[in-house]
């Protein structure tokens, strides 16, 4: 990579990173800025070596060990800049690849906030004794049965046949899919502001893609059906998983990115369409989306996996 940015270039970036947290921290009307956080590490890991992306790792958790707390120092470190150091390792490799997938770093930078995400869940109740899970579950609890009790002081019966138990299941069961969504949320505002940031100062120009070129990597209609089939496969073999939370789970994730690939397929045609002066094919099209719903855009998406309409691949899927 550029050898212009050395230890000087990268302690500036890693200080810029460090004052993120510190004024999330401390300044509860910035809290936001937490989001932003894994940003300076993206471009660490993008512009720098991996020797000096590790001690961005080291300083930045004892630096934030000292000013916080150990804990926090260890929630940002493996939260928020082990995800950007990859997002960033990611982008760099893709640099000089014009055929690698435009989205990879967002794919990578998803599974790894998810893995932190989890990576941390664990460390906080095996080592500090803290269950994260248990107290945000205790927070939903309550809040529900303060809601009751409001409820029941205004003579409202909308809630009595509802037990708290249940919706505690309910989320409970959908906790890997919002550990996900969270991931891919994270993962695309720490990618695109790592692009805008580094094209805005004129140090490197990384590809930014488009949300109508958005499509899942590798044949994601053989990877979903492969993982339905040994879900299910688990569950004859009856080994104590919780296979029908997992199916759950598996089934609202690839529903939801077979939406949005729908939605990026849609948007495409609408485009071209437009620009073609054929707004009858939109309207038609708009009607019949209208009539499927969420069904028929899930299903464009999962056709687009395979047959590649827009043909936006640069590479073969594996």
């Amino acid at each position: 990579m550029n050898k212009k940015f050395g230890l000087s270039q990268a302690a500036r970036i890693v200080t810029l990173g460090i004052i993120l947290v510190l004024i999330s921290v401390y300044v509860p009307m910035l809290a936001i800025l937490a989001l932003v956080v894994p940003v300076p590490f993206a471009i660490i890991g993008t512009l720098c070596e991996r020797k000096y992306a590790f001690l961005s790792l080291i300083s930045t958790f004892l630096v934030i060990m000292f000013c916080v707390d150990p804990i926090y120092a260890i929630n940002i470190s493996i939260m928020n800049v082990v995800p950007g150091l990859i997002i960033g390792n990611i982008a760099r490799h893709n640099i000089n690849n014009e055929n690698s997938n435009k989205f990879e770093p967002i794919y990578g930078g998803m599974i790894a906030f998810t893995v932190c995400t989890i990576v941390f869940f664990l460390l906080s109740k095996f080592i500090f004794n803290i269950d994260l899970i248990g107290e945000f579950s205790k927070a939903i609890k309550d809040g529900f049965n303060e809601q009751m009790s409001i409820m029941e002081k205004l003579n409202v019966d909308l809630y009595k046949n509802i037990k708290v138990e249940d919706i505690l299941i309910l989320i409970k069961s959908m906790i890997p899919t919002m550990l996900f969504l969270q991931g891919l949320f994270a993962s695309f505002i720490t990618y695109y502001l790592e692009v805008f940031m580094l094209k805005r100062t004129k140090i490197l120009n990384l590809p930014k893609p488009t949300f109508r070129d958005f499509y899942l990597p590798g044949n994601a209609v053989a990877t979903s059906l492969v993982l339905y089939l040994i879900v299910l496969l688990l569950g004859f073999m009856e080994i104590g998983l919780y296979t029908e939370s997992i199916m759950l789970n598996l089934q609202m994730v690839f529903n939801f990115m077979f939406i949005v690939q729908g939605i990026a397929v849609s948007i495409y045609y609408a485009r071209k369409w437009l620009k073609q002066g054929t707004g009858k094919n939109v309207l038609v099209s708009g009607i019949l989306l209208g009539l499927f719903g969420t069904m028929g855009i899930s299903f464009i998406g999962m056709l687009d996996s395979i047959i590649d309409f827009r043909k936006v691949r640069s590479y073969k899927s594996t």
